[in-house]
């Protein structure tokens, strides 16, 4: 999809050149040369200020040179005014995310695809394509050796934990064709067919140096090895044909949790903040019991995670140019840390299979930077006040405002919160669904480049579309009203 892109932005500014008078032709031609080169080289922001040149001499806005290069420089997670949030029409914090979206001038796109409302599993956004897994359906690949390898990784969470099984990539799209159908008004997508891949395990982003990475959890790798039955090299050289990226654009994170968004989140130019268990403040009005319960917990997820997995994941960014900033990020217990039963839960930040034990998660979101509206990182509504103060005043010193989405469905006719309503009897708060379903807001979205869209850029998604074709051996025949496609004899 890269090549696709280059070779259509290449068109479009020749395109534009053809149309200068011949003295600005004599002007513009190094620059279109060292434009074109720069692209080829894969320096695309040198790319796209000599775009904006180009643009300049047209007597255009230089921002259209942004837009016409925002795929090739996208970050995922961060919504701009040329990319779009995708979520579903079922979604719980639609109506919520809506108004936000009006109240802060920012794009929002729902669909009803028929596989839930878990978006972000199923349109894995990289920028420069929207990836959709299909692999084939198999069961009994994670064998006793396997998970014994697993459990020795101390880049996961398994052996600590003391767990038995390992976490599984469950979407995946059945039907090529029916996604097809399903998809093509809104998006421009590919398939992801070996690597274990889920959008929560995945953050494409950008660094400080204008780079861009991809970084995948170890849950990602492991998975890999045991579906395709491979070592730990093939795996990652499988995930790195099918992200479509460099070998050195790739970062593999160790992880605690079974999806890399509750650990951490990326808040574009370069930031990420990564929850930290080294933490000696618990006063959140908690009782005198949950707060010890709280402490004792996390001195004992610090002793398991915070040297392997989190300041191992610090060094992984800082060593590739990010800036990071560790937070308070999430405030669950378990009643028992040496319970197996509940250690079995950690990764999903509670201490039982319903909500039990969680206080607050404000890691799953997503940022917007939109310009003359500011930076914004997009979490759940949190009840915890005095938590979420200390969490918006971390943000703060990044330049962000934190901006919560409600569920906006799951309240009765008093404004309570109802759990009931949300098919949770004994939720009593966003919090609690949350956990309940191991998932908040950035699994329920997807923040797509509108150059992958045909409903932005219908011309450049026509481009892709062709040149496709042609390399699936198609011709296209062209009448006034209709284009065809037909197989060659």
């Amino acid at each position: 999809m890269k090549i696709v892109n280059t070779l259509f932005i290449k068109k479009q500014l020749r395109q534009l050149y053809q149309g200068f008078s011949a003295e600005l032709k004599e002007a513009a031609s190094e620059v279109l040369l060292e434009c074109e080169v720069a692209i080829r080289m894969g320096d695309y922001q040198t790319a796209c200020y000599h775009a904006q040149t180009l643009f300049k001499l047209a007597g255009k806005d230089s921002k259209e040179a942004k837009t016409l290069f925002h795929g090739l420089m996208f970050a995922e997670d961060v919504v701009t005014r040329d990319s779009f949030v995708l979520i579903h029409k079922e979604s719980p914090y639609f109506e919520s995310l809506k108004k936000l979206a009006a109240d802060l001038n920012f794009s929002i796109k729902e669909h009803s695809f028929p596989y839930g409302y878990w978006t972000k599993d199923y349109v894995v956004s990289t920028g420069n394509d929207v990836l959709t897994p299909a692999k084939k359906s198999k069961d009994h690949y994670f064998t006793e050796t396997f998970m014994r390898n697993a459990k020795q990784n101390d880049g996961l969470y398994y052996g600590k934990l003391q767990l038995t099984e390992h976490h599984q990539a469950k979407t995946s799209i059945p039907s090529a064709l029916a996604w097809r159908d399903e998809s093509q008004t809104l998006l421009d997508t590919s398939f992801v067919r070996k690597t274990a891949l889920e959008g929560g395990n995945l953050f494409c982003a950008i660094n400080k140096k204008g780079q861009r990475f991809y970084l995948v959890g170890e849950n990602v790798i492991s998975e890999t090895m045991a579906y395709n039955e491979v070592d730990r090299t093939t795996a990652i050289d499988i995930t790195i044909k099918e992200l479509g990226c460099n070998p050195e654009q790739l970062l593999v994170i160790p992880q605690w949790v079974y999806h890399l968004d509750l650990q951490m989140a990326y808040l574009g130019r370069g930031q990420f903040i990564i929850h930290s268990f080294t933490q000696t403040d618990f006063n959140f009005n908690l009782s005198e019991d949950v707060q010890s319960k709280v402490a004792a917990t996390f001195q004992t997820l610090a002793d398991f995670f915070e040297k392997d997995i989190i300041d191992k994941t610090c060094q992984i960014l800082r060593d590739n140019g990010f800036e990071i900033k560790k937070v308070f990020g999430c405030l669950f217990y378990l009643d028992d840390y040496t319970d197996l039963k509940q250690l079995k839960y950690v990764p999903f930040c509670k201490s039982s299979e319903e909500h039990d034990g969680v206080l607050a998660l404000m890691m799953n979101g997503f940022a917007l930077d939109l310009d003359d509206n500011g930076r914004h990182f997009i979490v759940p509504r949190c009840d915890q006040d005095i938590f979420k103060e200390q969490f918006e005043i971390y943000l703060a010193g990044l330049g962000v405002n934190v901006q919560y989405v409600d569920m906006l469905e799951y309240y009765d006719y008093d404004d309570e919160f109802s759990g009931m309503a949300a098919g949770i009897m004994s939720a009593n708060s966003v919090t609690d669904v949350v956990a309940f379903m191991n998932g908040s807001i950035r699994c329920q979205t997807s923040i797509v480049s509108k150059n992958l869209s045909p409903v932005y850029h219908l011309e450049q998604s026509k481009h892709r579309f062709f040149e496709a074709a042609k390399k699936l051996d198609l011709i296209t025949t062209k009448t006034e009203d209709h284009l065809f496609l037909s197989e060659m004899k």
